[in-house]
């Protein structure tokens, strides 16, 4: 009798046990929809069968983690306080920067100084509140075990080992066939379209759904035309393509020095009209992009996606050619096991560098950088000597990044400068007393919640337009030739959510110019406007009568046919937004044959030999 009660007890353990691991796996999916929304609020008007969905992964994970400590509310609680963690930092990653997490930025968590500073959290008071939500946890574990053992509902070592080897077994299969899980399981309908907008199908289809979709995304489509034959007869065409623009050219581009420059979060206030009330805090930008050549830079991202444009500056390859352009980060995602690594770089026969004034470890930088043949990279604790700060702004300054940049400013050894600056950077809570520009913010068209971190960040960009006149004027002082190619990457997440006081294409383009000195520059009436990051190369060797490899002379001679933007079935002109069906025939073939250029070097089979990207 004592047997049975003590059977039906257990069995009613399990059953509470199961019902408890479930409602915390609805709760926790709850949570991590809710964190798609700025203020957790859900907005379940028009989402996807797939929403609620995903509560039978966090049931196994939280199977694996009881199979291992064997108590059900220690188990609850550690599942909590992981999701808990990805649930606030997925909130912070839509406030800042309109996205949520994907599977491969998990590896920030490897970066933990570099993450809590985007936070302003201190490491020394992190590492305090681990210290004791890891002393918490022990000291519950110890208390639930014994109150376990008392009621002797503790379950024996094998089943146990049964539950681990389950648990773990399904999820690494979720893991290597992650598509299978969402189709079947979830009920996960694959995007057949481009998505400009992650965050807000993420919004309709679920988070956990959307970030399974991110495990082994397809990241571009076959272009039907891919073989070998075509990517021979792309070489034999662009390289002659490339002879018949070198021959009106006189010299490579290796003859100058050339420093890529990007300044981050520049934009150009004036660009958006009523914000300010008084003089713009660049006006030596303004001027300089005016009497060379400029105009604006098209970013699909606001408050981040940095690596993303500066690879699509190095590379000259669009992202938007990308199923889920958005949702991608090459440096991250795919560009390190890429066969092909040729960039800007490979037309310099010296030596090149780059400079960045904070960590290397996001991103892969370090890895990424040695690929594409930098000789050497200059970072925080490596290099970058100079870290003198605006007031009490948390980054270095754009005017402390210069020293660091004349060391090695006309040097004959040095062909690129690749500089990457930080002082824009969030948060803008530093300010900047002794500064003589005081903007003037119109807050009938900005949230006067938000003012006081534009008004410090506006004081920042007028320290960035002085820091570049200093930089232009040091080159001016070199006999060797010098190149200065600036641009600005994105907006500040400052103007996040502000798509109704501004047209998307106003929170979209970016300031660039390109200066070089001794007066080679040459004035462009009308500028340049709505420009992809990939032409900026093609402009710089245009404007500077350098040799083109026969991929810039393809890139040439898109350019010269006004193609601004190219995406996976569209281009972007003067005229707007044209999808391929509308293209000419001519235009189309040139477009098709740029996207196979693309998925050869980053998915196929590198059929184009290396002397398609040399001159």
């Amino acid at each position: 009798m004592q047997n049975k009660k003590r059977t039906i007890l257990f069995i009613a353990y399990i059953v509470l046990l199961v019902g408890i691991m479930v409602l915390n796996s609805i709760a926790v999916v709850t949570w991590l929809n809710k964190s798609l929304f700025p203020d957790f609020i859900l907005d379940t008007e028009g989402i996807y069968t797939s929403f609620y969905s995903g509560v039978s992964l966090i049931f196994l994970f939280t199977i694996l983690v009881f199979s291992i400590v064997g108590t059900l509310f220690t188990s609850i609680l550690i599942i909590d306080l992981i999701f808990g963690a990805l649930v606030v930092a997925n909130n912070i990653k839509v406030i800042e920067r309109n996205d949520f997490i994907t599977f491969s930025e998990l590896q920030t968590i490897f970066s933990p100084r570099e993450l809590l500073s985007f936070v302003e959290i201190p490491v020394v008071s992190a590492l305090l509140v681990v210290i004791l939500i890891i002393i918490g946890l022990v000291v519950f574990h110890w208390l639930t075990s014994k109150v376990v053992k008392r009621a002797n509902l503790i379950l024996n070592h094998k089943l146990r080992i049964s539950l681990l080897i389950v648990s773990f077994s399904i999820l690494v299969f979720i893991y290597m066939k992650p598509n299978l899980y969402n189709e079947y399981v979830v009920g996960y309908d694959v995007p057949d379209y481009h998505n400009f907008n992650p965050l807000k199908r993420a919004q309709r289809a679920g988070f956990l759904p959307s970030f399974i979709h991110t495990i082994k995304p397809t990241y571009m489509e076959e272009p039907i035309q891919y073989e070998q034959s075509t990517t021979d007869r792309i070489f034999d065409k662009y390289s002659q393509l490339a002879n018949d623009i070198n021959e009106n050219r006189t010299k490579p581009l290796s003859d100058s020095q050339t420093i890529l420059y990007l300044s981050e979060s520049l934009i150009d206030p004036d660009k958006l009209p009523n914000l300010l009330l008084n003089e713009t805090p660049i006006p030596f930008i303004t001027e300089i992009t005016k009497n060379n050549i400029g105009g604006t830079m098209y970013s699909q991202y606001i408050g981040g996606g940095t690596a993303n444009i500066e690879w699509s500056l190095l590379t000259s390859f669009s992202l938007e050619v990308f199923l889920n352009p958005m949702s991608i980060t090459p440096y991250s995602d795919f560009y390190s096991d890429a066969k092909n690594h040729h960039t800007v770089l490979s037309m310099y026969g010296t030596d090149k560098i780059a400079l960045h004034p904070y960590t290397a470890e996001l991103y892969k930088r370090e890895t990424i950088y040695n690929k594409m043949g930098f000789d050497d990279f200059l970072y925080l604790n490596n290099g970058i000597k100079h870290t003198e700060k605006l007031g009490t702004h948390e980054r270095i300054s754009d005017k402390s990044l210069n020293k660091d940049i004349f060391r090695y400013l006309g040097r004959e050894d040095i062909g690129l400068m690749h500089v990457l600056t930080m002082q824009n950077h969030s948060p803008y809570s530093g300010e900047i007393p002794d500064m003589a520009y005081e903007p003037e913010i119109n807050l009938e068209v900005f949230p006067e919640e938000d003012a006081e971190g534009l008004y410090n960040y506006l004081q920042g960009l007028k320290a960035s337009d002085d820091a570049l006149r200093d930089l232009i004027d040091e080159m001016e002082k070199h006999d060797t030739e010098i190149n200065l190619l600036v641009y600005g990457d994105h907006f500040p997440n400052l103007f996040t959510g502000l798509e109704e006081e501004f047209t998307t294409q106003q929170l979209h383009e970016t300031p660039w110019f390109i200066f070089m000195n001794h007066g080679r520059s040459s004035n462009h009436d009308p500028q340049i406007e709505g420009l992809s990051p990939i032409f900026l190369t093609t402009v710089l060797l245009k404007e500077g009568d350098y040799y083109v490899s026969p991929f810039q002379a393809l890139m040439d001679n898109l350019l010269t046919k006004g193609v601004k933007r190219i995406g996976n079935d569209f281009i972007v002109t003067k005229d707007g937004k044209i999808m391929d069906d509308n293209l000419s025939e001519d235009l189309l073939k040139l477009v098709t044959d740029y996207r196979i250029v693309i998925y050869d070097s980053l998915f196929g089979s590198n059929w184009l030999p290396d002397n398609f990207y040399i001159c």
